[in-house]
């Protein structure tokens, strides 16, 4: 029987986002193109067993596809527990890859507040000769995020900030990340620099891997609050390295993106599961049926509710947002 080929993607959560992981897990196995063996990876310090056995559970019912995971609580820091938004100190971990596995020239890495609406595959193998240590989708709309730097980076600095790539969804070269000692500059580059980056791993990348930076294409990474911006009235980025500089040529790129999503990245601290208006939380609910697990998000709750909610009528809350799963489940 031919051996398959791998297609190894990792992930990094804590058990609070145990059940998004789930639907994201599912929802990247159920599009995947059978004629790849996909290897899943969880990156933790600290997920509990009756989780891993969950979120196995899941996984195993695709024949073409394993779960492993990795504790790698040694490579913790105190530093990185100071609150940075809504980011949780597992995102340090993207930076160690290299040296966790050991075994691969290049692996995907993704958020899992997610839903895949399409295969991953293609993009494993996209920038086979080139020489960079990662690539991923640039800014797509324009914003005021570069004001957030003004104070805490010098010129040179935001000139590369201006570059970001989005670090929901990653191609890494582990190859070159390995030959140049890349983990060491980035690790030691985060500890030191912690306080002042805003968007933490993906600042530290893009300011220390410059100008071996890669692009995928922009539906590798659809946010979702993309569709609340139609293509006729975006205003598009063109500092950075996903959009070009015709405008025309933007809307069509954009246009097919949000009509094929193959990661749709649910932005922000607010998520389908915790708020009760989220723009194209549908999709996160149709992946949740789809998988099975409406019964697990029900039991899972008052505790969800409990940690997002401050403040706010709890029973309602929950009434109005069983209502919106039931109607999910039917396939309304």
């Amino acid at each position: 029987m031919e051996q398959l080929t791998h297609i190894p993607i990792f992930f990094t959560f804590n058990d609070h986002y145990a059940l998004p992981a789930a639907v994201a897990f599912h929802s990247l196995l159920a599009h995947a193109d059978r004629s790849f063996a996909y290897r899943l990876y969880v990156l933790h310090s600290g997920i509990t067993r009756r989780v891993q056995e969950r979120l196995a559970e899941v996984v195993n019912r695709f024949p073409h596809s394993t779960l492993h995971f990795i504790d790698v609580s040694a490579y913790d820091s105190e530093e990185f527990h100071a609150k940075k938004g809504h980011f949780s100190k597992e995102i340090f971990y993207k930076l160690i890859a290299p040296e966790v596995f050991p075994q691969y020239d290049r692996i995907l890495c993704s958020d899992v507040d997610v839903v895949f609406l399409g295969d991953i595959a293609p993009s494993y193998f996209m920038h086979q000769r080139e020489d960079f240590y990662y690539a991923g989708v640039g800014q797509v709309l324009e914003s005021g995020r570069m004001a957030q730097y003004n104070g805490l980076f010098n010129p040179a600095e935001q000139k590369i900030l201006e570059k970001e790539i989005g670090a929901g969804y990653l191609l890494l070269n582990l190859e070159a990340l390995r030959r140049d000692g890349m983990q060491r500059r980035m690790t030691d580059f985060y500890k030191a620099n912690y306080r002042r980056l805003r968007l933490p791993e993906q600042d530290c990348m893009v300011l220390c891997c410059w100008p071996r930076v890669r692009t995928l294409p922009l539906e590798y990474l659809v946010n979702n609050s993309y569709y609340a911006v139609p293509p006729e009235r975006a205003r598009f980025y063109h500092r950075g390295l996903s959009m070009p500089a015709d405008d025309e040529a933007c809307r069509t790129l954009y246009r097919n993106a949000l009509q094929r999503p193959v990661q749709l990245h649910f932005v922000g601290a607010g998520k389908p599961w915790n708020t009760l208006r989220v723009e194209k939380s549908g999709e996160w609910f149709k992946a949740l049926r789809r998988a099975g697990l409406a019964g697990w998000y029900l039991r899972e709750l008052p505790s969800i509710a409990g940690q997002r909610l401050k403040g706010y009528n709890l029973g309602r809350f929950l009434h109005k947002i069983v209502q919106h799963t039931t109607c999910h489940r039917h396939g309304k």
